[in-house]
C-alpha cells in the first residue's frame, strides 16, 4: 500500500471529483437551478432534504455533487450555510446534513444559467 503525501491526497480527490462532476448532466443540472430557485428563491432556509423530496428521481449521489459545486463557488458565493439537520435519507441514520440560504448574488446567478441555457436551447433548435 502506497502512502500519499498531503498534496498528492488532494490532487488524487481533486481529480477523482472532476471525473464525478462529469456525471452531472447539463439536465441535470437545469432540474436542480429551478427546484433551488422555487424552494428558496424566497430566502427561505433549506436543504438537500427539500430537493430530494421534490425530485426523488435524480439521485442522491447528484443531488450531492450538485451542492457540492455550487457550494465551492465563492464568486458569486450562491449558498450561505446556517445550520444543520437530520438526513431524510433512512441509511444515514439521522447524519446532519448542511441548512443554507440562497444568496441575491446567487439567485441572479442561477436565473443567469437559465437564461444562458434557453438561449442555447433556442439557437440550437
Amino acid at each position: 500500500m502506497t502512502t500519499l503525501t498531503p498534496e498528492q491526497a488532494r490532487i488524487q480527490a481533486n481529480e477523482q471529483l472532476a471525473a464525478l462532476y462529469t456525471t452531472v448532466t447539463d439536465w441535470t443540472e437545469a432540474v436542480f437551478d429551478q427546484a433551488l430557485l422555487a424552494i428558496a428563491g424566497d430566502g427561505r432556509p433549506f436543504s438537500a432534504n427539500d430537493l430530494w423530496q421534490v425530485l426523488p428521481e435524480t439521485g442522491r449521489a447528484a443531488c450531492g455533487l450538485y451542492f457540492a459545486s455550487i457550494t465551492r463557488r465563492r464568486t458569486p458565493q450562491v449558498l450561505i450555510r446556517v445550520g444543520f439537520e437530520p438526513s431524510v435519507n433512512p441509511r444515514a441514520h439521522g447524519k446532519a446534513v448542511n441548512v443554507y440560504c440562497l444568496t441575491a448574488p446567487g439567485r441572479d446567478y442561477l436565473k443567469q444559467r437559465q437564461a444562458a441555457r434557453a438561449k442555447q436551447h433556442k439557437q440550437a433548435a
